[in-house]
């Protein structure tokens, strides 16, 4: 009876984790058009600040249980790294960096996870599980080289920003995981949303007149990322970490790029290359390793 329960909390989970991940891969094309008219600084706090917003209504609406003193550090530290930090240096690296070698350098946070996830949470892969992270990092190479094309593989500048933002979440989701044993998954999205948000208040000068320059479309997609990508995914985000290892739900993110890039073909005309199918096959395979063998 237990174990069929625990089971079912585990397909909850990763079909929580799932939409997640399909709405962090439909964000890639629409914060290139919010780009377009926001600075990365300005974007960042205008996405979360409407973000918390959203959450703390909802929080207030089912009466949700306030954060006790002793998880206050936890959850500013987790809004400063997985929001704060994750978002600007996500932000300024898109705005350089081409989609390939960006996909590359967000997708080594499931290896710095499960290596902040054994130092600090003592949470253990198997070799399969290993085998797995490193199977979806090179089927993340192959994705990136077969979208790159005749251009070249080639880092940009900004690539330092998408480096230091992978290592940003990865500990972020490190020190989050203690507190969604204590608080439901929500609440401890909004209130280090809250975190996140006054960390980014310094750059609140100029917004308003950005907002009102703006044309509608990147103001829809401002509304958009933030209400599903920030608002709804970091909250399944959260209810998934909660109930599965870090290395786990973190190795998850190696599928983004394979949703992706149908995404962008269907929408944006980007015909993948061969090696963008041969790596997302190579990607799924490692994913499921580490889901089914590597815990």
């Amino acid at each position: 009876m237990a174990r069929a329960r625990a089971s079912a909390l585990d397909r909850r989970a990763l079909a929580a984790l799932a939409l997640a991940l399909l709405l962090w891969a439909v964000s890639f094309p629409v914060t290139r058009i919010a780009l377009a008219a926001y600075a990365p600084e300005h974007l960042a706090l205008a996405r979360y600040g409407l973000a918390t917003l959203a959450l703390l209504a909802y929080c207030m609406l089912v009466r949700a249980p306030p954060p006790r003193r002793a998880d206050l550090p936890g959850l500013a530290l987790t809004g400063l790294l997985c929001g704060t930090a994750y978002q600007l240096g996500f932000n300024f690296g898109m705005r350089t960096v081409a989609s390939g070698p960006a996909a590359v350098l967000v997708d080594t946070v499931p290896i710095f996870a499960a290596l902040f996830g054994f130092l600090f949470l003592r949470e253990r892969l198997s070799f399969r599980g290993v085998g797995g992270i490193a199977l979806g990092f090179i089927g993340t190479v192959l994705i990136a080289s077969g979208e790159a094309g005749a251009a070249g593989f080639a880092f940009e500048p900004g690539a330092g920003y998408l480096l230091l933002a992978a290592l940003a979440f990865s500990l972020g989701s490190v020190v989050q995981k203690p507190l969604l044993s204590r608080l439901p998954a929500i609440p401890v999205t909004a209130y280090y949303f809250v975190a996140a948000t006054l960390g980014l208040g310094g750059f609140a000068p100029g917004l308003p007149a950005s907002v009102a320059a703006a044309p509608a479309s990147a103001n829809w997609a401002l509304l958009f990322l933030a209400l599903f990508p920030a608002a709804l995914s970091f909250s399944l985000w959260s209810y998934a970490l909660a109930r599965l290892p870090v290395a786990q739900v973190s190795s998850s993110l190696y599928l983004v790029p394979v949703f992706t890039f149908p995404i962008a073909w269907i929408w944006l005309g980007e015909v993948p290359g061969a090696l963008s199918f041969i790596g997302g096959a190579i990607t799924l395979v490692g994913v499921l390793l580490v889901q089914l063998k590597g815990r």
